[in-house]
C-alpha cells in the first residue's frame, strides 16, 4: 500500500506523533465518506441501531453514592462498513456512572469522550463524573478510546 500526497503533505504539517502513517487506504475513506452520507441523513440515522440494540454488563460496582457498571458491545460500524476498523476497535467499552438517588423523574446522562491521552476512565470519572453525581445527580457514559485495550 503507498502513501497517498495528502498524507505526505498532512504529515509535513503535523509535529505530533498522530496519524504517522497516514489516514488509511483510499478506498476505506471513500466507504466512510458514503456511509457518512447516510449518517448525515437525521431520520435515517436514528433508524440504524435499533433500541434493543445488545449491551452487555460485566461488572457492576457499588459506590456509597452510585453505581459503576462496566460494559462493551459491538460498535454498529462493524455491521455497516464491515472490515473498516482493526480488530481491537469492534468491541466498544464502556463505564456508566449511575446515581443511586435522582433528584426527578428525569434520568439526565452526559456523555464523556475520551481526549487524546486520556488513556483509561480514571481521569473523567474521577474529575468529572464523580462530581456531577454529588453535585447534579447526573449520571455518565464514559466511552474508552478505541485503541486503548482494557484487559
Amino acid at each position: 500500500m503507498g502513501v497517498s500526497k495528502l498524507d505526505i503533505l498532512y504529515r509535513r504539517l503535523l509535529l505530533t506523533k498522530l496519524f504517522i502513517r497516514g489516514w488509511g487506504r483510499p478506498e476505506d475513506l471513500k466507504r466512510l465518506f458514503e456511509f457518512r452520507k447516510i449518517i448525515g441523513n437525521r431520520e435515517r440515522c436514528q433508524n440504524l441501531v435499533s433500541s434493543d440494540y445488545p449491551v452487555y454488563i460485566d461488572k457492576i460496582e457499588e459506590q456509597s453514592d452510585c453505581k459503576i457498571l462496566d460494559g462493551h458491545f459491538v460498535s454498529p460500524m462493524a455491521h455497516y462498513v464491515p472490515d473498516i476498523m482493526p480488530v481491537e476497535s469492534v468491541i466498544a467499552r464502556f463505564q456508566f456512572i449511575v446515581p443511586k438517588e435522582w433528584n426527578s423523574k428525569y434520568r439526565p446522562v452526559c456523555i464523556h469522550l475520551a481526549g487524546t491521552g486520556d488513556h483509561h476512565y480514571w481521569r473523567r470519572r474521577t474529575l468529572m463524573a464523580r462530581p456531577m453525581i454529588k453535585e447534579a445527580r447526573m449520571a455518565s457514559l464514559l466511552l474508552e478510546n478505541p485503541y486503548y485495550i482494557l484487559l
